[in-house]
């Protein structure tokens, strides 16, 4: 196993000092605990601040916290006070942090940003040195977040060696709103030094790609940007939490009391609860404000409601952030004077750090989770409540934080329109019980099939999987090579033509059953094929019943279903090649139904041995949200059954593993052939090149990572291609 070092900002282990003494304690956090599994590990590190300024600690002080952080395989940078104003309450909190989070603040004025912009290189170039001072040949290295978003491109420099990952935790912003920052593409080319670049959902990839885009870097295939001959992965990994841990919660001694105070300091109140980081992209403004309307439109909640807000205490050394705790202190007074009686007090505010023991136990007894921030890169407190209840509670969530691509049965609200907001409260407060387990038990299903370690985990398997040499040069067949191609076909005595359908010899349709092939296609195939020395195969996801009806007359072998089952040129009969129970289909279809009907436009197709989700005519937006959606959804039950999940052009399809194009190849591949070319434009035909002997031609129709030796840009050019075989 390679070393994996983790980089970020704060180490999962602070230091304070007390009376003089230094004093060790657990940082806040689920990165912490996503990322535990690999630094326990001997040959893993994780580099990061100790949480307290150099300028307080003695040359002893300095060495005891190395020694004691080693223990835990951790190794500090050391950062002064200056270097922590400049560098982190100056540009990564008072420049990026409001920018990424759409915020509408002004940027500083140019001398104040520039000073904070040398600091933030500074600091990225001392993470970067620590990095290449511990890294071991080949090491993994994993980089966290908008603070160190340069330290990947200097790595780059130092050490080849070395495979780079980045993720950022926080939202990534359109080319419009970060195309406003002069250091714009300098923080980008940091990032695309990593090798893979994570988000936590498919729209800050999108948001990333285009500044790429915007920046005049290349991107090929629409998702991979390009630089200096390097193809960087970019995908989407959202983060989960340590559902265990929220879930055996209630068992918990310190919980139990903790929940007993709290139900009788809210007693005969409904509690709607808002547990944050006291911070202006929260939207705790918004929030208070909403609940007031609330308690203005409907006076008979008035005495008989709750809002239960922490707004734990976040970076008070920024003026920003100073400003908002007093706003927030003189909206509660006022809220609670206007509406209060001696008896009853409408919002119970509590501005301080709450412990874990306290914050479960307001899960737990809360009716409402009120998560509405106005910009956020995941929010984990909205998936924290839906763990932590039992039998039911209603989740407020904004539709701008990155939890509501997951958490689809929350109310989903935008904070800037208060009316949704009080609806959505209004909502939540009268629901029906049996509603109310529905909903939660959908959500408590979906946290279960990501968890914080599955995070980490998928995130460290994609960084560990290279990118083979010839997935990165692949040549155009063009000029020569293409006179080469049809000399080898004419010189050849016999010849064996693999192709695929749908992208590589037709289009592609929105409506999968319209994509029919035209008359002189047929008739291509059968001139190729009426010569006994060429075997032509066709390929294709298509169910059997449609190449039967399609290509049935035709001297031509069938394969269908990516390899299931198989009709020889010289057999009427199909022969079935894997025959495997499809019981599991009364479990999957009823989940692909269900986002079918929230996606318009996609469709199911059934399948004798597979089951495949259409998504070419949904728009984008509902194309990539319920995508992703559908596979996390999906993942017990392809554990459970043994199955594959393929992700093809716009359709995903759920089948045997053990079936694949290129075991299907191998009926034919196993004869002798002075010439072979196979064609194909999706992911399921990348086994079939993988299956292909040395010398033959592998060809690849359209834009991609491709284990192909050549590539055609449409199936327009295939055609071409196949008639001069003629």
């Amino acid at each position: 196993m390679p070393q994996v070092i983790i980089v970020s900002n704060r180490l999962p282990i602070s230091v304070k000092k007390e009376a003089g003494k230094l004093v060790f304690y657990r940082s806040a956090g689920g990165l912490a605990t996503g990322l535990s599994g690999y630094v326990r590990r001997g040959n893993s590190r994780w580099i990061g601040w100790p949480g307290i300024a150099s300028d307080e600690l003695t040359a002893t002080d300095r060495q005891t916290i190395v020694n004691r952080l080693a223990k835990q395989n951790c190794s500090p940078v050391f950062l002064s006070q200056r270097q922590l104003d400049n560098f982190y309450n100056g540009y990564s909190n008072s420049v990026l942090w409001p920018l990424f989070h759409n915020l509408g603040k002004r940027l500083p004025e140019p001398r104040q940003r520039q000073q904070w912009w040398r600091a933030y290189r500074e600091v990225n170039k001392q993470y970067a040195q620590a990095v290449v001072n511990m890294a071991e040949t080949g090491a993994r290295v994993w980089v966290h977040d908008y603070q160190l978003m340069l330290v990947p491109e200097l790595l780059r420099a130092e050490r080849t060696d070395s495979i780079i990952g980045f993720f950022m935790h926080i939202p990534f912003p359109d080319s419009r709103t970060l195309g406003r920052l002069p250091e714009r593409n300098k923080l980008l080319h940091g990032i695309l030094g990593a090798d893979l670049v994570g988000f936590h959902t498919p729209g800050y990839v999108a948001n990333f790609l285009e500044n790429c885009r915007t920046a005049d870097i290349q991107v090929s295939n629409q998702t991979e940007p390009a630089v200096n001959g390097r193809t960087i992965r970019v995908a989407d990994f959202p983060m989960g939490i340590d559902y265990d841990k929220y879930t055996l919660a209630v068992k918990s001694k310190p919980v139990k009391q903790a929940v007993r105070r709290y139900r009788r300091r809210y007693k005969g109140l409904k509690v709607i609860l808002a547990v944050d980081r006291l911070d202006p992209s929260k939207g705790l403004v918004e929030r208070l404000k909403a609940y007031a309307m609330l308690l203005e439109r409907q006076p008979r909640w008035r005495g008989r409601v709750v809002f239960s807000m922490v707004a734990a205490p976040s970076r008070t050394d920024i003026p920003a952030y100073r400003q908002l705790a007093r706003r927030l202190d003189r909206l509660v007074t006022e809220i609670n004077i206007t509406y209060g009686t001696p008896h009853w007090q409408p919002v119970d505010y509590m501005n301080v750090l709450q412990p874990f023991e306290e914050v479960t136990a307001l899960f737990q007894i809360a009716d409402v989770a009120f998560i509405a921030p106005l910009r956020d890169g995941m929010n984990l407190a909205a998936k924290e409540f839906v763990a932590s209840k039992r039998g039911k509670g209603v989740l407020v969530l904004s539709e701008t934080a990155g939890a509501a691509e997951e958490l689809q049965d929350a109310l989903l609200v935008n904070p800037k329109q208060p009316e949704t907001v009080v609806a959505a409260l209004e909502q939540a407060l009268s629901m029906r019980r049996r509603e109310l387990r529905r909903r939660l038990r959908n959500m408590k299903q979906q946290l279960t099939t990501n968890t914080v370690q599955d995070w980490s985990h998928s995130f460290v398997t994609a960084l560990q999987t290279p990118i083979a040499a010839n997935q990165l040069i692949v040549r155009s067949l063009r000029g020569g090579l293409e006179k080469q191609l049809l000399s080898d076909w004419s010189h050849a005595r016999r010849q064996l033509l693999l192709l695929d359908y749908d992208g590589s010899l037709v289009p592609f349709t929105k409506d999968f059953k319209a994509a029919t092939p035209p008359k002189p296609l047929l008739r291509l195939l059968e001139k190729l094929s009426s010569s006994p020395s060429t075997d032509v195969v066709l390929i294709s996801g298509r169910s059997a019943p449609e190449l039967q009806e399609w290509f049935g007359k035709l001297p031509i072998s069938l394969v269908a279903e990516h390899g299931a089952t198989i009709k020889r040129a010289s057999n009427k009969s199909w022969q079935t090649i894997e025959k495997v129970d499809t019981k599991w289909k009364q479990a999957v279809l009823p989940i692909l139904e269900k986002y079918t009907a929230r996606a318009p436009g996609s469709r199911i197709e059934t399948k004798p041995h597979s089951v495949v989700w259409h998504y070419r005519a949904a728009s984008p937006y509902h194309a990539q949200k319920y995508a992703v959606i559908i596979r996390r959804t999906l993942r017990p039950l392809l554990i459970r059954y043994s199955l594959e999940l393929l992700q093809g052009n716009k359709v995903l399809e759920v089948k045997n593993p053990h079936v694949s194009k290129g075991e299907a190849a191998h009926r034919w591949l196993n004869r002798r052939y002075d010439f072979i070319l196979a064609i194909g434009d999706d992911i399921t035909d990348e086994d079939l090149f993988a299956s292909l002997p040395p010398h033959a031609y592998s060809l690849k129709v359209g834009r991609g990572r491709t284990q192909a030796l050549y590539r055609l840009p449409s199936s327009r050019e295939v055609i071409t291609l196949l008639r001069k075989l003629t």
